[in-house]
C-alpha cells in the first residue's frame, strides 16, 4: 500500500510541476491581489555618517497570486534597495527594484520606493510600478500598493511577508513593419 501511495504522489508532483510551466495568457488589463514572502539571508549593516545610516539590501521573493493564477503567481524573485535613515529628523527612505521570473523564465520588472521621508515606526506603504518583462508580461506596465509586515529581524535573518495591489496593464508592442 505504501508503494503505490508513493507511486500516486509522485505522479501528481510530476504533473503539479509540468502544468505549473505551461504558458499562461494573461488578461490584458486587471486588478490584482497578491500576496508575497522576502527572505534576506545576509543582512548588511549599515554605513552611518553624521545623522544618517544608509544600507543597502538584496531579499529573496516569492510570489501567490490571490485569485490562485495570473500576475506573478507562483513566481520567485529578488529585490534591492537602498534604505536611508535619517536619524536626527527620525525619518526613513526607501527605493528599489525587483526582478519576479516564472517556471518558464518569463520576467516582471518592479520600481518601489517610500512616498518621501516616513516617521520611524510608523507603518510603511511603498508605492511602486511595473516597468515591463519578458515574454507574456512584455508591455506590463501599473501602479502597486505594497505594504510589508515584518516577521522576523536578527543580524543574520529579516523575514517578511506582505500584500502588493493595484492594477496592470498589457501592450504588447506591434513589430516594427521593414
Amino acid at each position: 500500500m505504501r508503494l503505490i501511495t508513493s507511486v500516486l504522489l509522485g505522479g501528481f508532483a510530476s504533473i503539479a510541476c509540468a502544468t505549473s510551466g505551461l504558458a499562461q495568457e494573461l488578461p490584458s488589463e486587471a486588478n490584482f491581489s497578491i500576496t508575497y514572502t522576502s527572505v534576506n539571508p545576509a543582512p548588511s549593516k549599515p554605513v552611518s555618517f553624521i545623522d544618517r545610516d544608509v544600507s543597502v539590501s538584496s531579499t529573496i521573493m516569492t510570489a501567490l497570486n490571490d485569485g490562485g493564477s495570473g500576475l506573478l503567481h507562483n513566481m520567485g524573485g529578488r529585490c534591492n534597495f537602498m534604505t536611508d535613515v535619517n536619524k536626527t529628523a527620525k525619518t526613513v527612505e526607501v527605493r528599489g527594484f525587483c526582478n519576479y521570473a516564472d517556471t518558464v523564465g518569463d520576467q516582471v520588472f518592479e520600481e518601489f520606493m517610500t512616498n518621501g521621508p516616513i516617521a520611524l515606526g510608523s507603518p510603511i506603504v511603498f508605492k511602486g510600478k511595473w516597468l515591463g518583462g519578458t515574454g507574456k508580461f512584455d508591455g506590463l506596465t501599473g501602479d502597486i500598493e505594497i505594504r510589508p509586515t515584518p516577521i522576523l529581524a536578527t543580524e543574520t535573518l529579516v523575514q517578511g511577508v506582505g500584500k502588493k495591489t493595484g492594477t496592470y496593464r498589457i501592450t504588447k508592442s506591434s513589430p516594427v513593419q521593414k
